[in-house]
């Protein structure tokens, strides 16, 4: 073998070995459902919520079919910060979600009392409104995964 073969053969093995270990196992449905609760807490921080009441606790996998299960989360609050306007509170809202975990929202209507976002890199959905003056939500669920 030739001292560049040499170099070539360990050289595409360590490529491989590098670009199969950044493609990481898809979540089970649970670390998903961990994540989702995370984001949606930490958005309620970040918009500086009060009385923050969790309308669905999660925790339960709900079948999809064949063999994949999802998690749900959902709060409602009030708003702690600005005027409470609703307009206001959803763009607040988008902001505060975008920084617990990069999602991206589908669907730009601006003038929308609610926004729907995603993240594909942790498989979860998440719904923020705001249903009232001073009043917001946020609801989630993850991609069908495995439960194991």
């Amino acid at each position: 073998m030739t001292l560049r073969l040499r170099l070539i053969v360990p050289l595409t093995l360590a490529a491989g070995l590098m670009m199969s270990a950044c493609s990481e196992p898809e979540p089970t449905a649970a670390e998903a459902g961990q994540v989702l609760k995370t984001h949606i807490d930490q958005t309620m921080k970040n918009v500086r919520a009060v009385d923050v009441k969790v309308t669905d606790p999660g925790g339960k996998d709900i079948a999809c079919g064949d063999g994949k299960y999802k998690r749900t989360y959902a709060v409602k609050a009030t708003s702690g910060a600005g005027s409470g306007n609703p307009e206001t509170v959803i763009l607040m809202l988008v902001s505060a979600l975008k920084g617990a975990g990069d999602y991206e929202l589908i669907g730009t209507d601006v003038n929308a009392a609610t926004q729907e976002a995603v993240n594909a890199q942790y498989h979860t959905r998440i719904t923020v409104s705001s249903p009232a003056q001073g009043k917001i939500a946020a609801q989630g669920e993850t991609d069908c995964l495995p439960s194991r």
